[in-house]
């Protein structure tokens, strides 16, 4: 694992949304003795009417910060900054005063941190990105393709030609998927898949014996470990519990579970995640429960409560190289899961044929739901799932990126060293 270094972390997400690889990454480079500068999400668009709470957010951020040297401390060796910059792809003269202001800032607090020839790790591929990154005396370059941003901002064409620039700059490129990884390779040929991951720590085996696990009874009878099971939001639903741990977004198929609950009304269908689109046709159902964001950490306890687990996404041009990570998370805690047949989805099943796919139908999509409350859930096809998403834990992920990390930039020499090299010579 790397080691002793100073990263600049160019996030595109904020350190408390909602917990993803990136603060996962973030937290093990830290506990490895790394000192990590998470940069927040700076956008790949301008904000709109419905982004006000998150700008509001940020700039109460961004002014709390001032007062701190414009950084909080949010665990040991992880520095948090939340930078006020102008959107991406603007005119020049809004790059400039990103450029020449508002990113030298950012700068500055690094300096103030003592942070000196990072290793700089980007997901943003956009111009304000590149700015930040040609301002830092950086070391090496790793950018972490983890979607296609493409399809999430009004101007396509100006970030496939920042992603170009900063594909070529890179000393090492991942991306989650291999579709992304194909785009990448355009312009760089180190690149290597590695799909999200998931803490086994944080969604361990051990709430009830394997030995209880008979003829497909788990959590339905919760007997054995009640202290682990009981919920009061869970607790007296009719079962099966239909569950989906995730936010509720604009990719999720809203119309598919509706359809699907209003077929099997005797089900309780429960989406815990944070409301982030229009659910009002799922509220108006009785045997819908949407119960919001939770923290990260109580997310097993729903997850093993659910009879069976679900990836209900809308199959778009997005979502094709969108690789869900809670997938992992569901297999660790032993359950069956339902997805419907997007891309990634369907890559991953034909390697370790553990889950069931479905088209995004309530038909087909309930049927499939209805196959998996029948499969066996024996302590054998228990711990085959939990193998399976050992294969995508996070220290194994991140033991491997530093391998390729370390070996990409092996050669590279810094002017001091270089410096160094000839005064004892």
């Amino acid at each position: 694992m790397i080691s002793g270094r100073d990263i600049v972390y160019v996030s595109s997400i904020e350190w408390n949304f909602l917990w993803q690889g990136h603060q996962e990454i973030a937290r093990r480079l830290a506990e490895a003795g790394n000192r990590v500068f998470y940069i927040e999400n700076t956008g790949v668009r301008s904000p709109g009417v419905r982004d006000a709470r998150r700008v509001a957010f940020r700039l109460r951020r961004w002014a709390g910060a001032v007062r701190s040297g414009g950084v909080r401390e949010v665990a040991p060796n992880v520095y948090v900054c939340s930078p006020l910059v102008l959107p991406p792809f603007g005119s020049e003269l809004r790059r400039g005063l990103n450029r020449h202001v508002l990113l030298r800032l950012v700068r500055r607090t690094a300096r103030a941190l003592g942070i000196r020839d990072p290793l700089v790790w980007t997901y943003l591929p956009t111009d304000t990105t590149l700015d930040l990154v040609r301002t830092l005396k950086h070391r090496e370059l790793v950018y972490y393709c983890a979607a296609d941003f493409t399809q999430l901002t009004p101007q396509p064409e100006r970030l496939r030609a920042a992603e170009r620039e900063l594909l070529k700059r890179c000393d090492v490129v991942f991306a989650v998927c291999t579709g992304l990884a194909q785009t990448c390779a355009e312009d760089n040929p180190n690149v290597h898949v590695f799909p999200a991951g998931v803490n086994l720590d944080a969604f361990p085996l051990d709430a009830f014996p394997l030995d209880d696990i008979i003829d497909g009874d788990t959590a339905a009878g919760a007997t054995a470990d009640t202290s682990v099971f009981a919920d009061s939001e869970l607790a007296n639903l009719a079962r099966p519990l239909i569950g989906y741990v995730g936010g509720m977004h604009r990719h999720v198929d809203f119309e598919l579970l509706k359809s699907a609950a209003r077929a099997r009304p005797e089900w309780s269908w429960v989406c815990v995640g944070a409301l982030q689109a229009d659910t009002r046709c799922l509220a108006d159902l009785p045997n819908v429960h949407l119960l919001g964001q939770k923290p990260h950490e109580e997310l097993v306890n729903y997850i093993r409560r659910f009879d069976v687990c679900i990836v209900p996404y809308v199959n778009s041009v997005y979502t094709r190289t969108v690789v869900p990570t809670k997938i992992n998370e569901y297999l660790a805690t032993g359950k069956p899961v339902v997805s419907t047949d997007i891309p990634t989805v369907c890559e991953f099943n034909e390697e370790h044929r553990v889950l069931i796919t479905s088209p995004a139908d309530a038909e087909s999509f309930v049927r499939s739901i209805e196959r998996a409350l029948r499969m066996p859930n024996d302590a054998a096809t228990v711990r085959h799932r939990r193998r399976v998403a050992e294969q995508g834990d996070w220290g194994k992920r991140l033991e491997e990126m530093s391998r390729l990390i370390e070996e990409s930039v092996g050669g590279k020499t810094l002017p001091n060293e270089k410096r160094r090299a000839r005064a004892a010579s």
